[in-house]
Parts: structure tokens; sequence; C-alpha cells
């Protein structure tokens, strides 16, 4: 069983690592999303939103706001627009603009793809829902659970996909195929304590993949076997280099969405504690 200081160790070394990646990022304005992730990362990881590099980051995240209100595309709207929600909250005219151009450009189907002209895809749906929960709607829901029962049918199932169903999901809304997901994700963790996106991928284990499983299951903290969530944060504890990153091929996105999953973890170990 992973010990609390040793979680504590990898928030605080992921932490260290984040806070140097944005500064240089804001430095060199590298893309908006990546700096807004990790700038969100370090809101979900209880960093101090009034500090200046937070503020530097706000002021470049709204000079780079398209006058329709949106970024990019949803996913950089959305890491955008929840960085902005944590440090000024829901008053901000701007983050309401980003609300709004994201109803805008839902699919017919409900849910949201890569960008407006795409399919609707789980993982930017479900990205959504968590980070811009205005935006998040019931037509959203009902896609996203049918989408999320289709795939489960399938020959493979992504232990992210499955992670971003359970992410989405209201609470209070236990049914037979949230029981079955959880099941199936403990089930796909693999021998090492990690996730990969399915068990035993010849990949193995990486840092977004356990991340994002660990964001997840830790919404159904009632629901699932804490010795999943504690194995997946040993193998995060054993994997994390001195520079507080994992190995990834981007290395900001791997340690930004494994700091946003040990966070949800430690806190759900400590609820039931």
């Amino acid at each position: 069983m992973i010990s609390r200081d040793n979680s504590i160790e990898i928030i605080t070394r992921a932490t260290e690592y984040i806070v140097t990646f944005l500064t240089d990022s804001l430095s060199l304005s590298l893309e908006t999303i990546r700096i807004a992730r990790a700038a969100s990362a370090l809101c979900f990881a209880g960093s101090t939103l009034t500090a200046p590099l937070f503020q530097q980051a706000i002021a470049f995240f709204l000079q780079k706001q398209r006058p329709d209100g949106g970024w990019s595309d949803p996913e950089e709207t959305a890491w955008a627009a929840s960085a902005i929600l944590f440090v000024h909250g829901n008053s901000d005219p701007r983050s309401q603009e980003a609300t709004k151009w994201l109803n805008n450009v839902r699919l017919p189907t409900g849910g949201w793809g890569r960008h407006p002209r795409d399919q609707a895809r789980i993982p930017i749906t479900a990205l959504i829902s968590s980070l811009v929960p205005a935006a998040f709607k019931s037509e959203d829901i009902t896609w996203l659970k049918n989408e999320w029962a289709r795939d489960f049918l399938g020959p493979v199932r992504l232990s992210y996909k499955a992670s971003f169903y359970l992410l989405a999901m209201p609470q209070g809304q236990e049914n037979e195929l949230v029981e079955q997901t959880i099941a199936h994700l403990a089930q796909d963790q693999n021998s090492d304590g990690g996730f990969a996106p399915w068990k035993n991928h010849p990949m193995g284990s990486e840092a977004w993949s356990t991340g994002v499983v660990l964001w997840g299951l830790s919404r159904w903290r009632d629901n699932v076997d804490h010795k999943v969530l504690e194995r997946a944060l040993d193998w995060l504890q054993k994997t994390q280099l001195p520079s507080g990153y994992w190995p990834y091929h981007y290395l900001d996105e791997g340690a930004s969405l494994a700091l946003i999953g040990a966070v949800a973890a430690m806190k759900a170990l400590a609820a039931n504690e």
C-alpha cells in the first residue's frame, strides 16, 4: 500500500516540474493547449491561484481567445476555459463566452469532436463535462452513454475511453454499465499497477493512461476497490523520474494528466479513511 507521504511526494515533484514547464512555455509562447493543460493541472493540485504565474497564464489565454469566444478547437477551449474558471470563477464574461462557443459547436448527435467538423468523441466530450460543466447538457450524457455502451461490446475496450465515460457520468446515475466499466478497469490494470490503452499493450503502462484512469475511477470511490487506486499510485511513484515527470511522448501532457489523476486518487482514498 502506498503511503500518504509517497503520494504527496508524487504530487510535489510533478507540481515542481509543471511550474517550471509553465514558466518556460509562457516565455516561449508555446501552443495554448499545452500551457492551458499545465495550468489546469496545477489548479487541480491546489496551487495558489493568486500567484503571478497564474495571472500571467490567464492574460495569455485571454489574448489568444478568438472573437467568437473559443480557442482553436473544443479541447483547447475546454482547458483554457477551465483555467480561467479556476482563477476567476463563473462570473468572468470570457469564460461565459467560451461556454457559449462550446454550445454553438456541439454536434447534432450531442458531444464534441476534435474540431467542429469531426465526429463526436468520448474523450473530448468527457473532458468538456469535467472542465466546463456549464456546457454539458442532457443530450451529451445520452450520446456518451450510447456511444460507450456500443464500444463496450466491441473487441477492444480502451482504458482511457472507459475512464472518460466514468469521469463524465453524473453522480447519482449509477447503472449496470457504470459498474461493468469499473469492474473492467480493475481487470485491465497491468501487473505492475499502471495502465496502458489496454492490458498488456506493447507500449506497457504509461503516465497519461494511468492518470486518466485514476481521474475517472476516483469519481466513483464508493464503488471502486481502493487497491486499484493504490497500486496505480504506487506505479506512478516508482516510475516518476527525478525531474518530476514520467517518460511519455509529450512530457508535459503525461505529467499533467498523471498529476490530475494522482490528486484525485489521493482525495478519494483520504475521503474513505
